[in-house]
């Protein structure tokens, strides 16, 4: 079995100072990748920053004999990922892999209590940051005809109690990865992008108590996730568009489907009839995973051109 190495290629890792971020960072150095460290510094619910975060990622990457740079913007704006992103070109000319892992949680308790702010730094790092950071090197991996983009987002998108900011914004990241995934493929352009959902102990499971923290370092470290980060990122990367449940040394496909459903033809559908049909939209025995809306629009029986619409949203 041959090694998967980075020999020659950049990456740029957000959230990069400590926990899973490191963790990435660490595993694509030691493989031959020139890394760019961004983190903010600050703290769990986004408060603060400090720049010897990243900077001492950097450093430990250095003293391993790898390649690395540290860099302190916020990824919540334009301008910070930018300027991530121009840092890496103008140090090394190239960026071919893009790792969104910054985000915070700020909110937590009865919807009435999440105030606008708390919303607002929720899904304006995890999902404002994922976009910012795509965008600002969409275009140099698309002129260049290749890139690997790995964005992480949480099992929270199934639900987390009375938790809706941080879902929201990871669900979110999920949308952008899927909408990214199938413009490169339209154009059969040489990019994947996917999507990871960690499990691991972090600064965030502290919160939950020494015993906990301990038993979630024990058997889910961030060690655990960082090689399933790094095929995504690699050339081989075996799929582009895909979301995968990582932890604790096992990793799983996760994906959206659309159940046979009902699909009946009556347009003067009463609230009686679709009562009736529940059980049958329900059933998950066979499902479709469409590649896009198209995809799960063309389940339903109709003249209409669905190609058109995808030529013209494309």
């Amino acid at each position: 079995m041959h090694e998967l190495r980075f020999d020659g290629q950049v990456a740029i890792v957000t959230g990069a100072g400590g926990g899973l971020g490191k963790a990435y960072a660490m595993l694509l150095a030691r493989r031959g990748a020139k890394v760019l460290v961004n983190d903010l510094g600050g703290d769990f619910s986004g408060k603060g920053a400090d720049a010897r975060y990243a900077e001492a990622s950097a450093e430990e990457i250095r003293a391993a004999g790898g390649t690395a740079l540290a860099s302190g913007e916020s990824v919540a704006s334009a301008a910070g990922a930018e300027a991530i992103v121009r840092q890496a070109l103008e140090a090394w000319g190239r960026v071919d892999i893009l790792v969104n892992n910054a985000g915070i949680v700020s909110s937590a308790g009865p919807l009435w209590n999440v105030t606008d702010e708390q919303w607002a730094t929720d899904t304006g790092v995890a999902a404002g940051g994922t976009f910012y950071m795509c965008r600002a090197a969409w275009k140099h991996l698309w002129e260049s005809n290749y890139g690997r983009i790995v964005n992480v987002a949480s099992g929270s998108f199934f639900g987390m109690g009375s938790g809706v900011g941080y879902p929201a914004a990871k669900g979110a990241v999920w949308g952008i990865t899927r909408g990214l995934a199938s413009a490169a493929a339209a154009q059969k352009k040489n990019i994947r992008v996917n999507c990871i959902m960690p499990i691991a102990g972090s600064r965030m499971t502290v919160l939950m108590g020494e015993q906990i923290h301990a038993l979630m370092e024990r058997d889910f470290p961030p060690k655990a996730v960082a090689p399933v980060v790094a095929l995504l990122a690699h050339a081989e990367s075996p799929c582009n568009g895909e979301m995968f449940s990582v932890g604790g040394g096992g990793f799983a496909r996760v994906f959206v489907g659309v159940s046979q459903g009902y699909r009946g033809t009556n347009k003067d559908l009463t609230i009686e009839e679709a009562r009736a049909h529940v059980a049958e939209a329900m059933d998950v025995a066979r499902y479709t995973i469409p590649c896009d809306s198209m995809d799960e629009a063309a389940l339903y029986e109709s003249d209409v051109p669905w190609d058109a619409f995808r030529a013209f949203i494309g």
